[in-house]
């Protein structure tokens, strides 16, 4: 058996938002769960007299692969579990997409634009198998998107890349992905070559400032960090030749370099630097 132990993860409720008090995924209890296990290289579905199970293949694993599921897949699951998972390794392709574009998109968009494939049905679909009985019909849409997330996760691990559509531009947008690379580390990086002054060269994902959706390009240059706050890098740009703004939320990678440089004596934080 590999030693492999990544899960892909997808679970379809009781409940839908508008049963329960406010907007609580934690009150919407779980009808069936599906995973797929790179170490069995298998799917599995899982009903809710059988979570026990589950939740020692997810102490095992060491990442968790799903869409949206910080936000909503965790929280349903989280009054089934015996004790907290804690720092559970999660990559949710919703968060990534998000955090790069600034905006949500669905599943559908992500899967239709980047592997031509589309979702069996919607979440309506699944509350209604699971009130008429249906468990054969509930699991096989839940396994539906267990196997679009992890073909898209396989998919930008390949390419480096996801594609999607969007209701602000009427074209595709490409959005560069780097799963190889943690989040920490690059956070780690960041400070490490601030405190020891020395030049990083930074995989970007750049917009234009005023640009619309289509007008986003992977970019690499290199930068002397004047100011890091953990959210923000100011500095110099050798690519653009001057002062820029960076988010670290659009930082896809970064590599110190052996070179130093001093912070101009005349410096100033600018709040109007160019937003890289």
């Amino acid at each position: 058996m590999s030693e492999d132990t990544r899960i892909v993860l997808d679970l379809e409720t009781q409940k839908s938002f508008q049963e329960v008090e406010g907007r609580q995924p934690a009150l919407l209890k779980i009808s069936v769960v599906g995973i797929y296990q790179y170490a069995t290289g298998q799917y599995r579905t899982f009903l809710e007299q059988d979570l026990g199970e589950l939740e020692q293949l997810l102490r095992a694993t060491k990442l968790l692969i799903g869409f949206n599921i910080r936000r909503f897949d965790l929280e349903v699951l989280t009054p089934y579990l015996t004790t907290p998972l804690g720092p559970l390794p999660v990559l949710d392709l919703m968060d990534e997409v998000t955090r790069l574009l600034g905006h949500r998109v669905s599943l559908d968009s992500l899967a239709g634009a980047t592997l031509g494939q589309k979702k069996s049905g919607s979440g309506l679909d699944a509350l209604r198998f699971f009130k008429a009985g249906q468990w054969e019909e509930l699991k096989a849409y839940c396994l539906k998107d267990v196997e679009l997330t992890k073909a898209l996760y396989e998919y930008g691990l390949t390419h480096g890349e996801l594609k999607c559509t969007s209701k602000y531009t009427s074209g595709v947008l490409s959005i560069p992905v780097n799963w190889n690379v943690s989040r920490q580390r690059i956070l780690t990086t960041l400070e490490e070559a601030f405190k020891r002054k020395l030049r990083v060269e930074l995989d970007y994902f750049a917009v234009k400032s005023g640009a619309g959706e289509g007008d986003r390009e992977r970019t690499h240059r290199a930068v002397d960090i004047y100011r890091y706050d953990g959210t923000m890098v100011e500095g110099y740009c050798h690519l653009r030749q001057g002062l820029r703004h960076f988010r670290v939320e659009r930082i896809l990678d970064v590599r110190p370099t052996f070179l130093t440089y001093q912070i101009p004596a005349d410096y100033q934080p600018a709040a109007t630097a160019p937003d890289e």
